[in-house]
């Protein structure tokens, strides 16, 4: 028997996973909520009961599998920001590269720019949150830590961009190693060195 937290929990995750279903074989624009509630056995209300639009269970879905990959991580040391040896990025391109249907869909035209920027800003905290170390050596007061990873989440989200829409096979070592270089060696004048 599972108690009442359970219950919403469920729901919550049928829901996400009903549209993930309807999401990778329909354009976005032509789902509808009534279609997503009918398919996981509920009523519009209960869609509204844990999500606002449509465009918030496309966010809440996409921060679904990113919590999952993340579940699925090594930990990551807070000296060397690795996880088993591997950078974040790593493990962010994996997930891409193993929901690649998904993503491609994300970045349809159609897809609302609300939806992207509340993506956007969520990578950025996520990276703001994992790179303590890297903050606490930057020595700037403009532009704040902050609007670096702003920029870096962009970057990020560009090359995956491409890299999806391009259908290019991709070794996500590689792109990760880049990536790490193309960041950390921009950002290496503007650190103090360690002590």
């Amino acid at each position: 028997m599972y108690n009442k937290k359970d219950r919403i929990s469920e729901t919550y995750e049928k829901l996400i996973l009903t549209f993930h279903e309807i999401f990778l074989n329909t354009a976005y624009e032509k789902i509808s909520i009534e279609q997503i509630a009918n398919k996981a056995g509920m009523t519009r209300v209960n869609f509204y009961h844990y999500f606002v639009d449509k465009e918030d269970i496309l966010y809440r879905t996409y921060i679904f599998f990113y919590r999952k990959m993340e579940s699925e991580t090594p930990k990551v040391d807070p000296t060397t920001l690795l996880a088993n040896g591997r950078s974040l990025t790593f493990y962010a391109l994996e997930n891409a590269k193993a929901n690649a249907k998904f993503y491609k869909m994300l970045f349809q035209d159609s897809i609302p720019a609300s939806v992207t920027y509340r993506i956007l800003d969520f990578i950025t905290d996520e990276s703001y949150r994992t790179h303590e170390l890297l903050r606490n050596l930057y020595k700037k007061d403009f532009p704040p830590y902050l609007f670096i990873n702003q920029y870096l989440a962009g970057a990020f989200w560009n090359l995956l961009r491409n890299l999806i829409l391009s259908e290019t096979p991709f070794d996500s070592e590689s792109v990760s190693e880049f990536f790490k270089k193309l960041s950390t060696e921009g950002l290496s004048s503007l650190l103090s060195p360690k002590t």
